[in-house]
C-alpha cells in the first residue's frame, strides 16, 4: 500500500510534535532548545487562548522568512490569507472539547508571498486540564500530483 505525500508529512509532523511534548515534559529550557532545532523544512509554534504567538520556532525563519521575535506576542491572523476564517477556526480549536484534524491554510510570508501549509494541532493544557493553548507543527503542504 503506498502512503500519500500529504500523509507522509502528516506522520513527519506528528513525530516532531511528539518530540516536543517530550521536550515540554522535561521543562522550558529544553522544550526551547527543541523548538531552536526543528527537522529540516518543519517549524512549530504556541499560541495562547488570545491568539497570540508565544513561542515560535526558528523553522518559520526558512519557511516564512520570519523569525522568532517578530512574531512572538502578535495576532497569528496578521500572517495568515483569509483572516477571519482562520479567527474563527481559532476559536474553534480553543474551545473545550474540540478536534483537532490536520489541515491546510495559507500563510503570508516576510517577502509578501503566500505559502500554502500543511498543520497538526495539539491542545496545550493547565494543570486543572483546561485548554490554555495550541502548539502546531507545520511544513510546506504537498503539491498535488
Amino acid at each position: 500500500m503506498t502512503i500519500s505525500p500529504t500523509d507522509a508529512k502528516a506522520a513527519e509532523l506528528t513525530r516532531y510534535l511528539d518530540a516536543l511534548d517530550r521536550a515540554g515534559h522535561l521543562g522550558s529550557r529544553a522544550l526551547d532548545q527543541a523548538l531552536g532545532n526543528p527537522p529540516p523544512g518543519l517549524s512549530a509554534h504556541e499560541i495562547s487562548v488570545d491568539k497570540r504567538f508565544t513561542r515560535v520556532s526558528t523553522g518559520h525563519r526558512t519557511l516564512l522568512g520570519y523569525s522568532p521575535g517578530d512574531l512572538v506576542g502578535k495576532p497569528v491572523s496578521n500572517y495568515v490569507v483569509l483572516k477571519e476564517t482562520a479567527e474563527r477556526a481559532m476559536s474553534r480549536k480553543l474551545s473545550p472539547g474540540a478536534v483537532l484534524l490536520p489541515y491546510t491554510r495559507t500563510f503570508r510570508k516576510a517577502d509578501g508571498g503566500e505559502i500554502s501549509l500543511l498543520l497538526i494541532d495539539r491542545h496545550l493544557k493547565g494543570d486543572d486540564g483546561h485548554v490554555t493553548g495550541i502548539r502546531t507543527a507545520f511544513a510546506e503542504a504537498p503539491k498535488p500530483s
